[in-house]
């Protein structure tokens, strides 16, 4: 990936390392019960407290232990004209030098006074820096590609032109010379005097992003376009040790014992896709102990490579980039991310720990050992030292959680260890993010024996902030945090009222020797099971199925916002009364069938009443009550009228029956008309006007090819209900 690109990529996030990781990490924190029961939010994981809006002088580790950290010092913010911090070195008499875009910028800061100006080079972007023994500071450029040199009495001056479109990366060898890692074509030059270097390796990759020295003096190269570590010899010659499946390989730190940490960063589907290897297996499945995927979706991850090639997933965490690594200790790297911006501690153990997490977007760069740091930002660029020494204090700050409704508040308790102090505060509002509208923080209390009390207002949202300060050798630590609360009581919701007749199919199924398992589909997706003794052959989705008609099912959305179990009763009155009458009482079900035969044909409504007095006492209990929108109850078939049946003879000489009639319903639309001749099956027949939509439909069918003598026609008339009336007639075909 370009600078451009990069930078491009970035522009758009604008949100705390410690407010985003809520996106990337399952924070389930609170266990939430009824009303008027006690709540408990909890916090008591790394991702829990990886939750929270800020976390400054403190430290997080993978055990989900919060504790007092390493010093956090802003040296240079507000930065004239420059929006990034592309890199930073240390020189031996503790003076930072900073390489900024989009000026092309190299500044000093010394402790005494602060960030000066060096050099406002010629370039866009300082993208590389490094000190070599004597003090002399090289700063890589894009574009163009030119290395510029400071020495260390503060003379400027163009070093060396590789000719080529940047210098990604920069390194200072064991043999006393300069290398120098570029783009677009993937060169490696050594450099050994100004204006004196040349090509020592080329590595068939578009951008070389990082450079280190191996144990054995060999030099590595981390690329973007394949994502290769490339380990070159003296003379030239190349090999790749790993190939990370990534866009990018962008940083390279070796450990004591030559192992080699490395830092990738990919798109959504990786380089190759998810291809297979030529040996058949994925590659991040290889029978060759290789991993090259981060877990969980990451983008970007921190693997150990050994010299044999063989390589390990130590953390994939969640950020967008990892910029930069260095060694600290003989087992642990600090790596820098960004979007969101963050500094973490990695073992080789593969534990890990969050040691800053900046308003800045992204961290950078980093320079110096793991015990004491200077870390360039960008978005904007600002420059900040971490450690050596131990915070004075340090400040987290939770999330604002939401309670899921308005709630009063109890206890503030955590599992506090070591010296030091705890101090605590807190604020709550009505809306999700921390504004005008909220409460102030509350004057700071001290967590005494593991409890403070909460005195913010009741509100749905609470945030808390604790101060950790002093302890020595032995600095706070936070394990868990548990926020006791009760919610206030907010009666049960009402949504639509369905209600159902028998007119919706029925289906059968189940073994024959078994009665009949018979359910009922809507229209919503709503399904009804009904027990049933089996008797018969004819199907139960017959229009006939007597059972079948007075069937009436009723369906409503509901919800308590308190998450409290709720009670359903159920009522239905006619429109001419007065009285409701009950149908059900405290049903937990949010549907209901009932058989309506015994009701007298009229239109009708439902009441639905829910409560949350399962989860509540008497006094507190709520209740909601709807009524449905009217709907007609039929029990009462239809007739069939003036049904007559005459003769006819065909051209051919063969007989037919022409039948006509009227089917009438006092109360619905009739559904479906349909004869049968001597006993034989029904067969479906329409009205004159071609469709079902009266309470009288006229009908008229012929029926071909009639044999000689006596038949008796059936006709069959159902309403929407159900409801079935039968007429016969008689006729001679002669």
């Amino acid at each position: 990936m370009s600078r451009s690109e990069e930078r491009s990529a970035t522009l758009n996030r604008n949100g705390t390392w410690i407010k985003w990781i809520v996106l990337a990490a399952v924070i389930g924190a609170a266990a939430t019960a009824g009303a008027v029961k006690t709540s408990t939010w909890n916090v008591d994981s790394v991702d829990d407290f990886f939750a929270g809006e800020e976390a400054l002088g403190v430290t997080i580790d993978s055990d989900g232990n919060l504790a007092l950290g390493s010093s956090w010092d802003s040296l240079a913010t507000g930065i004239e004209g420059a929006a990034y911090a592309w890199s930073v070195a240390r020189d031996a008499k503790g003076r930072v030098y900073l390489g900024t875009g989009d000026e092309g910028r190299l500044y000093r800061w010394t402790p005494g006074g602060g960030l000066t100006l060096v050099w406002d080079t010629d370039a866009a972007e300082i993208t590389s820096l490094v000190v070599d023994p004597a003090d002399n500071v090289y700063a890589g450029s894009t574009p163009g590609g030119v290395i510029y040199r400071i020495s260390a009495k503060g003379d400027t001056s163009r070093y060396f032109d590789t000719k080529e479109a940047a210098v990604w990366s920069l390194l200072w060898g064991k043999d006393g010379a300069l290398y120098a890692g570029t783009g677009d074509e993937g060169k490696i030059f050594r450099i050994t005097g100004p204006g004196r270097g040349s090509l020592l390796a080329e590595t068939k990759d578009a951008n070389v992003m990082a450079l280190a020295q191996a144990a054995d003096g060999a030099v590595l190269a981390g690329t973007a376009g394949k994502g290769l570590l490339i380990r070159v010899a003296s003379d030239g010659d190349t090999r790749v040790l790993y190939d990370a499946d990534a866009d990018e390989l962008r940083a390279i730190a070796v450990l004591d014992d030559g192992s080699v940490a490395v830092g990738t960063n990919r798109s959504d589907t990786g380089r190759s896709g998810g291809k297979k290897n030529s040996s058949g297996g994925s590659r991040g499945g290889s029978p060759f102990a290789i991993e090259v995927t981060p877990e969980g979706g990451s983008k970007c991850g921190i693997f150990l490579v050994q010299p044999d090639g063989s390589a390990r997933g130590l953390y994939s965490p969640p950020s967008e980039f990892v910029y930069a690594l260095r060694p600290a200790g003989p087992n642990n790297v600090i790596a820098a991310l960004g979007n969101p911006a963050a500094i973490f501690r990695i073992g080789t153990d593969k534990s890990y720990a969050l040691l800053s997490a900046p308003r800045e977007k992204q961290v950078l760069a980093l320079a110096g050992d793991g015990a004491s740091l200077v870390a360039a930002t960008g978005n904007p660029a600002a420059l900040y030292a971490l450690g050596p020494k131990r915070s004075r204090e340090g400040i987290y700050i939770s999330d604002a959680h939401d309670l899921r409704s308005v709630a009063r508040w109890g206890r503030f308790a955590a599992r506090v260890s070591g010296g030091g102090e705890v101090r605590l505060s807190t604020r709550s509002g009505l809306g999700e993010t921390p504004d005008e509208g909220w409460s102030d923080w509350t004057p700071e209390s001290v967590i005494r024996n593991g409890e403070a009390a909460i005195q913010s207002p009741a509100a749905r949202f609470l945030q808390y902030k604790l101060r950790l300060s002093g302890g020595g050798s032995t600095p706070p630590s936070i394990a868990t945090v548990s926020l006791y609360y009760v919610q206030r009581n907010l009666p049960p919701e009402l949504g639509e009222i369905r209600v159902y007749g028998p007119d919706n199919p029925f289906a059968e199924g189940g073994p024959d020797a078994r009665p009949p398992q018979i359910s009922q589909v809507f229209p919503n997706g709503l399904k009804v099971e009904y027990s049933y003794p089996q008797f018969g052959p004819r199907m139960v989705s017959s229009a006939g199925a007597s059972w079948a008609r007075g069937i009436r099912t009723v369906n409503w959305d509901g919800l308590d916002p308190n998450g409290d179990d709720v009670a359903y009763s159920i009522f239905i009155k006619a429109e001419d009364e007065s009285a409701w009458r009950t149908l059900v009482d405290e049903t937990p079900n949010r549907v209901f069938s009932w058989d309506a035969e015994s009701f007298a044909n009229g239109d009708y409504r439902i009441k639905v009443v829910a409560s949350d007095r399962f989860d509540n006492p008497d006094d507190l209990a709520l209740e909601t009550e709807r009524v449905s929108a009217p709907f007609r109850i039929d029990n009462v078939p239809p007739a069939v009228e003036s049904l007559r049946a005459t003769t006819a003879r065909g051209d051919e000489g063969k007989n037919s029956l022409v039948v006509s009639g009227v089917a009438k319903d006092a109360d619905t639309a009739l559904s479906s008309i349909e004869y049968s001749i001597d006993g034989q099956d029904w067969r479906q027949v329409f009205p004159r006007d071609g469709i079902f939509d009266q309470r009288e439909e006229s009908f008229e069918f012929t029926i071909e090819d009639v044999e000689s003598g006596e038949h008796a026609i059936t006709v069959r008339a159902s309403d929407q209900d159900r409801n079935v009336a039968v007429g016969k007639v008689l006729v001679v075909s002669p």
